[in-house]
């Protein structure tokens, strides 16, 4: 065997290892969340929903299982947090991740991880072969449109632009695999665009802990852009009353699994790419039907 075959099979490896470091599968339940297999203090087994939108992990209330590695300490917060465990998921194993008790979660799952999973790596939702995969370096982004991407205490914000007329208003949205809609409004944006003049396809009323009333809104919002992607007629949700404040846009499940997306923090950027779902009925309509 010749020195430049060598060099050769020495390139395909480095290149092979700098641009796919692990894969971790994943399957969507029917709230477009993203559910993975865990294994937690190398004892409990646990499906675990990735929620991109926070770092650490929790378990859910109703959880059937009852992840006896798991010790909660109350002290420090009443809902309970155990600081110290081991998380596996597929090829990949996070250490020292905190795990709180009692947070809701996804259905199907018994728990929530969210981007210590990664190690600050670049990573990428494959939704079209439903996983994800780990990255020393960036990959091939050459098929990708270009996102800016934020990190804010530790969650993830991109710019989308919306229009309830004819011009457009750009604005940060927080990536909320967790919301199983496509996008929420916090209070000034849903008033900017009007929301409450669109067609409101659905009311919900409720009280918060004080007895005020909080009305949950979707409205039907004629057109939403992200990067090069043009979106019409989406279901908008936002909340009128002043017993809750939303504080951030969300961009929710909904939309994020038309893409496959490839996630740099570091370099703060995302890229993203349209896959076999980008076409699906919304959410909202779905779950109507």
């Amino acid at each position: 065997m010749n020195r430049y075959f060598l060099i050769f099979l020495l390139c395909i490896s480095v290149v092979g290892f700098a641009n796919g470091q692990d894969t971790i599968p994943f399957k969507l339940n029917d709230h477009y969340n993203i559910l993975v297999k865990g294994l937690i203090n190398e004892k409990d087994s646990a499906d675990l929903m990735f929620q991109i939108s926070m770092q650490e992990a929790s378990l859910a209330p109703n959880r059937e299982r009852k992840m006896s590695s798991v010790k909660f300490d109350t002290t420090e917060f009443p809902e309970g947090l155990s600081k110290v465990n081991r998380i596996q998921v597929a090829g990949v194993t996070v250490d020292s991740i905190w795990i709180w008790d009692n947070e809701l979660t996804g259905y199907g799952a018994e728990g929530k991880i969210g981007l210590k999973m990664f190690q600050n790596k670049v990573f990428k939702m494959d939704f079209d072969a439903s996983k994800f995969v780990v990255y020393e370096g960036l990959p091939d982004i050459k098929a990708y449109s270009k996102l800016p991407l934020k990190l804010n205490r530790g969650q993830l914000f991109v710019e989308a632009s919306s229009s309830s007329g004819e011009k457009m208003q750009t604005d940060e949205f927080l990536l909320q695999s967790g919301f199983s809609g496509a996008v929420l409004y916090k209070q000034k944006i849903s008033e900017d665009l009007k929301l409450e003049e669109l067609p409101v396809i659905e009311k919900k009323i409720m009280k918060n802990s004080s007895g005020q009333e909080v009305h949950n809104m979707v409205s039907v919002l004629p057109n939403f852009q992200l990067g090069a992607f043009q979106f019409n007629e989406v279901p908008a949700n936002f909340f009128l009353g002043d017993g809750f404040q939303q504080r951030s846009n969300y961009l929710g499940a909904d939309m994020i699994h038309r893409f496959n997306w490839i996630i740099d923090i570091k370099g703060g950027f995302a890229y993203i790419q349209k896959n076999k779902n980008f076409d699906d009925p919304y959410y909202f309509r779905k779950k109507a039907n």
